[in-house]
């Protein structure tokens, strides 16, 4: 899907129906935001997986179906959703959530150690606007990044 927000385009391939809190989880590709083929991208191209709410860019008509996929698996970058409680700015957590995309209700794995790279690497928790997926495409954002980590 090609999503249109201020004067920049974002690509995306979504992987799920609609899950927690409304989202859907995507694979966000990394670009400068500017227009591109749909032909020009691929599972192999470099970015991230988010859970994102597309409603309001698509109620405001700013979202265009540009493919469908029979297989989207090529663009899970992880299996698991890394969440916490912390939510100071600059604050380094403690205590972690790991839940595999299969589970995402519950408690998920408790984990108070480091995470391991595989965590790391999770998908961060949370259903986001897509403004910030728009902030989080042109930073060339990771999970890995998590400001917590």
């Amino acid at each position: 899907m090609e999503v249109k927000e201020g004067r920049k385009y974002y690509y995306v391939v979504v992987l799920t129906k609609v899950v927690m809190f409304g989202g859907n989880i995507l694979f966000a590709f990394h670009n400068d935001g500017k227009k591109r083929k749909a032909d020009d991208l691929s599972a192999s191209d470099s970015g991230f997986n988010i859970c994102a709410d597309l409603l309001l860019p698509k109620r405001e008509g700013r979202v265009e179906r540009l493919l469908t996929l029979d297989d989207v698996s090529g663009f899970w970058r992880t299996k698991f959703v890394k969440s916490t409680p912390e939510w100071r700015s600059g604050v380094k957590a403690t205590i972690w959530f790991i839940h595999t995309i299969n589970r995402l209700g519950g408690t998920g794995t408790e984990c108070r150690d480091e995470l391991s790279q595989e965590y790391r690497e999770a998908m961060d928790g949370g259903c986001h606007s897509f403004d910030l997926v728009a902030e989080k495409v042109l930073a060339g954002y990771t999970p890995d990044q998590n400001e917590h980590l």
